[in-house]
């Protein structure tokens, strides 16, 4: 999970042998903190497991005013191509059919009525299915075939009230002999007004660059990319799998098809929950990207106005109280009709902002009173640290348990509100039992301490200021221009030109060491821009195309659960792995820092192999994969954690000159931010890749070539850091680190 922020230069350290109180051989203070921390990660990680899903998930029609509303179903089938058909760039013949769904909102509730949908010029057979009793298990049913093909469907729901009833289900097999690919898409379709508009604005730029390049502009490819563009605004009503978003797969001839593999269905249901936002996973993914990327960036600042005006123990308490703030704000943006309208998204985005503000005075406080509690050279320090980061990943598996169980049984809201009432706990626990056990840890003499109260409303007008340019429509533009090819090649331009800059100007004895920290936090953003897609893509794949049936605890497992893995298996193997590396002190041996981030570079690639794997699997015409896959990621990427994340902060304060130390600490933060902004952004290329908007060097279709992007970057990344090791070693301080 999350770097803790271990450095104490922040503030006067009182005299930590006042308090006596031990409990394990540590001080009492130690548990406070402990217990403070975990809730904190309680209420940040709760979020970060329910974000995505949030937004990308459908409106609710039982929430929304009585009428008929319809979305469309764009089913497309054609011939996959054989290898020579490939070199010879053959386009396959498209079949395409379009299903509209509807759902009557009213004031009652039956059955969906069926009208059957044309399909003999289709490649595939589709099947109607029924629920059925299992004769095998009693309580339980099973989808047999029943009479009639692919229906276009119009629910009926009950204005006010939660659906009851089933998905349809549908089967589809391939009667051929070639494979035939299947893609599903709900449409997003601009209206002809805005599509012309659009077309003529994308033409003129297309011919103003033309100019520009000197180099000719394909105006079909204009016209198509211009078409086939979806409209973020338009709102969907359905789920199709379990998604509102892009499937793929390749149906293989049902006479070769292997019959230990489930036949491929196709589930068609309204939303039976509350509604989420109906966002694209672009979108989703970009505001996530955003919201993990500002948890690292702001710490920077906060740690700052700790160290120089009101000490961590007030800078505490204003982050506990702002992130309380954004939890409630966040549960408000979902009740009556700010659930579904603009007003509820600006609210929402308020929330977000309060949390990483809060977030920002908050997470380098704590940590650095848990290093004020030790006199220097205490050798407990380097344990509580252990001991704390196990209350960040005990509030990290607490909170997706809670949080992302409240959300999918009651309202995305009650899990919101969840993680307010852990901060909440967390504060008053603080509060009451300082006077015992932390008197006098994270004070300061600055005559400004006393004014902390001030950066409450604050962060408060900071975060409507955010939500107010979000309203308008600037953060949109914000994160455009962020993403300009112009502009981002610039920043990294200028970021290389500073590092070199940095690493000039120090002592000729420090310009190596130095240098390795920058190297080292390249590295570092790799590997968390990876790792990063556990709330993002890695999510999105678990809700769409895992099967989450769990019979003998829940029906379906939820998909936030699967977020409690990760932290569930650091707290398994981490003291493991501290025995292992207090073994290997003892034996005078160990592995270089080069070492530690490749090997964690190596194994979070190989759990994306994994999911590689998963996503061929369901290219052969399997609806979802068993949860072995997405649990086995998981593993893998936490093996690479438990190696690599517990050293870069360390690394940083025993390499980094001593009057650049809070500067290094920070720019290291910075390549976090930078990760999980990237994380966003890339997690956003799904869809497009899937649909063939983005093209890559390999073709294994659907979301197999997305994982490979992770598989070829950090195992790369991993195996030239290892490579270049014995220079980077050479250039450390201490070649033992």
């Amino acid at each position: 999970m999350a770097n803790s922020f271990p450095s104490d230069n922040s503030a006067p350290v009182q005299d930590p042998m006042l308090n006596q109180k031990t409990f394990l051989g540590h001080p009492v203070g130690l548990s406070l903190l402990f217990l403070v921390e975990m809730w904190e990660r309680f209420s940040y990680y709760g979020m970060r497991g329910l974000l995505v899903l949030y937004l990308t998930g459908a409106l609710a029609a039982h929430q929304v005013e009585r009428n008929t509303y319809e979305n469309t179903l764009r089913i497309t089938q054609s011939h996959v191509p054989t290898k020579e058909e490939e070199e010879k760039n053959v386009e396959m013949p498209k079949t395409v059919i379009d299903v509209p769904l509807k759902v009557l909102v009213g004031d009652g509730a039956t059955a969906p009525t069926l009208v059957d949908v044309e399909t003999s010029q289709g490649m595939l057979t589709f099947t109607r299915l029924a629920k059925q009793p299992d004769p095998s298990r009693p309580g339980k049913f099973i989808w047999e075939p029943a009479q009639g093909g692919l229906a276009a469907p119009t629910f009926v729901v009950k204005q006010g009230e939660r659906p009851e009833g089933d998905p349809l289900h549908f089967r589809v097999t391939n009667n051929s002999d070639r494979k035939v690919a299947l893609g599903l898409k709900l449409l997003r379709p601009y209206t002809a007004e805005e599509q012309a508009k659009r077309l003529e604005d994308a033409k003129a730029e297309a011919e103003a660059q033309s100019k520009k390049d000197g180099k000719p502009v394909d105006m079909a490819e204009v016209e198509k990319a211009v078409r086939e563009a979806d409209d973020p605004n338009y709102k969907i009503y359905f789920k199709v799998n379990d998604g509102t978003s892009v499937v793929s797969t390749k149906i293989t001839p049902e006479a070769v098809r292997d019959q230990a593999d489930d036949p491929y269905e196709i589930t068609i249901d309204v939303n039976r929950v509350d509604s989420g936002r109906s966002w694209t996973k672009k979108d989703a993914n970009t505001l996530y990207g955003w919201y993990t990327g500002m948890a690292y960036l702001l710490p920077i600042l906060g740690g700052l106005l700790a160290d120089k005006l009101i000490g961590t123990h007030r800078s505490m308490i204003v982050g506990a109280l702002l992130i309380t703030l954004g939890h409630i704000a966040l549960s408000i943006s979902g009740f009556g009709k700010m659930a579904l309208d603009a007003s509820g998204m600006t609210m929402f985005v308020f929330g977000l902002a309060t949390i990483t503000i809060g977030t920002g005075h908050f997470k380098p406080s704590v940590s650095v009173m848990v290093g004020q509690l030790y006199p220097p050279g205490d050798p407990r320090r380097e344990s509580a640290f252990s001991i704390f980061y196990m209350g960040i990943n005990l509030g990290s598996f607490l909170c997706n348990l809670v949080c992302g169980g409240l959300a999918i049984a009651y309202g995305w809201h009650y899990g919101f509100g969840a993680a307010a009432v852990g901060m909440i706990l967390g504060l008053v626990f603080y509060i009451a039992c300082r006077p015992m056990f932390l008197a006098g840890i994270g004070e300061t003499t600055s005559v400004h301490r006393n004014k902390a109260w001030m950066f409450l409303p604050i962060g408060l007008v900071l975060a409507a200021g955010v939500a107010y340019l979000y309203h308008l429509g600037v953060l949109g533009q914000v994160d455009k221009a962020v993403g300009n090819p112009l502009v981002f090649g610039t920043l990294i331009v200028g970021s290389i030109a500073y590092a070199a800059h940095f690493i000039w100007k120090q002592e000729p004895g420090d310009r190596g060491p130095v240098a390795t920290i920058f190297v080292y936090m390249l590295f570092n953003a790799i590997f968390w821009l990876s790792f990063e897609q556990a709330g993002s893509s890695l999510t999105t794949f678990t809700e769409e195309l895992t099967d989450r049936r769990l019979g003998f605890i829940w029906d379906k497992v939820p998909t936030p659960q699967f977020q409690s893995v990760n932290p569930l298996l650091i707290i398994i193997f981490a003291p493991i792995a501290g025995i292992f590396w207090a073994s290997l002190v003892r034996k005078k041996k160990s592995f270089g820092q080069p070492f530690k981030i490749g090997t964690g570079l190596i194994f979070v690639g190989l759990g994306y192999v994994v999911m590689f794997f998963a996503a061929q699997k369901l290219n052969t015409g399997v609806s979802k994969v068993g949860m072995f896959y997405i649990c086995g990621c998981y593993f893998l990427h936490t093996v690479g954690e438990i190696i690599l994340s517990p050293t870069g902060l360390s690394y940083v304060s025993k390499t980094a000159p001593k009057k650049y130390v809070s500067s290094l600490m920070g720019i290291w933060f910075i390549s976090s931010f930078v990760a999980g902004l990237a994380a966003g952004k890339v997690g956003s290329l799904v869809d497009p890749i899937i649909e063939g908007k983005v093209s890559l060097p390999w073709k294994f279709g659907g979301q197999a070539d997305f994982f490979l992007l992770f598989v070829f970057s950090s195992i790369a990344a991993g195996v030239l850091i290892l490579l270049i090791a014995p220079i980077l070693i050479r250039l450390q301080r201490n070649r033992t680190d």
